[in-house]
């Protein structure tokens, strides 16, 4: 009888060593029941998981620890723990083997179990990377959509009085950004009832061509709703581009400074 068969047969017993050995002796364990979580949800969640490594190992069935890597990103597992637990269900697993042989020598030999050994390892390595991947997809996505509200939240037009208002550009600017803050920034302008607006680049790095064209998209996208566009801080790096590309920004009021162009408003 091959050592996967034995396994699959003796699933049930293996979850429950799984769980009553190893698992109830965790400090997760104890912080999950502390936050008051359920024994019987903790308990068939963990033998899930032993459940679902078995599965794998023995070939019975092929999870998707891809998503389950996603998932356990979303729920804040510590990928950590999970690395830990594929490694005690697999001593468990030996362990199990050895013992089940001292009973059942006829069962397989010393060599069938270190041959599942080694192909066990490969199939947890696997795993892990699996695993892995969907966390770091998760994360990158997370990560994507942090940095896009943060674009959002520092995008906004500041209202000076009933018809002027102020759009500072803070930070780095590199494509990506250059566009979501073009996209926002026109958005939230044709919501106020201004026909001024003054785009101040004192605080601004414009890190690549590609950032400059969005604010100069963004500057024309204010013009054909209507605004009148004046600029302020300009940066030599960015004044010596427009004007080299003969952009038509290099025709608009253009200030050293907000206070400078604020003043020339009669602010």
């Amino acid at each position: 009888m091959q050592i996967s068969q034995i396994l699959i047969s003796r699933r049930a017993e293996l979850v429950d060593a799984f769980y009553s050995d190893y698992y109830t002796k965790t400090d997760e364990y104890k912080l999950r029941l502390n936050e008051g979580e359920t024994e019987e949800s903790i308990c068939s969640l963990s033998k899930s998981s032993c459940g679902m490594i078995i599965d794998a190992v023995t070939g019975e069935k092929e999870p998707d620890f891809s998503t389950i890597g996603r998932r356990r990103f979303n729920d804040k597992t510590d990928i950590k723990k999970i690395h830990q637990h594929m490694n005690e269900v697999d001593k468990l697993i030996i362990t199990k083997l050895i013992f089940w042989k001292e009973q059942e020598a006829h069962l397989y030999t010393d060599v069938d179990i270190i041959q599942f050994m080694m192909e066990t390892k490969d199939i947890l390595t696997l795993i892990q990377q699996s695993l892995l991947e969907g966390f770091m997809q998760e994360n990158r996505k997370k990560v994507a959509e942090q940095r896009k509200e943060i674009i959002q939240l520092s995008t906004r037009i500041i209202p000076i009085t009933e018809t002027i208002g102020v759009l500072p550009i803070v930070g780095s600017l590199d494509d990506d950004r250059g566009y979501f803050m073009k996209e926002k920034a026109i958005e939230s302008a044709d919501k106020l009832a201004i026909d001024t607006i003054v785009i101040d680049f004192s605080s601004a790095i414009l890190k690549d061509d590609l950032a400059t064209k969005h604010m100069e998209d963004m500057i024309q996208s204010f013009k054909l709703i209507g605004l009148l566009p004046i600029l302020s801080g300009m940066q030599p790096r960015f004044a010596q581009q427009t004007i080299q590309v003969g952009s038509s920004i290099s025709k608009l009021d253009s200030f050293g400074s907000l206070e400078q162009a604020l003043r020339h408003l009669g602010i």
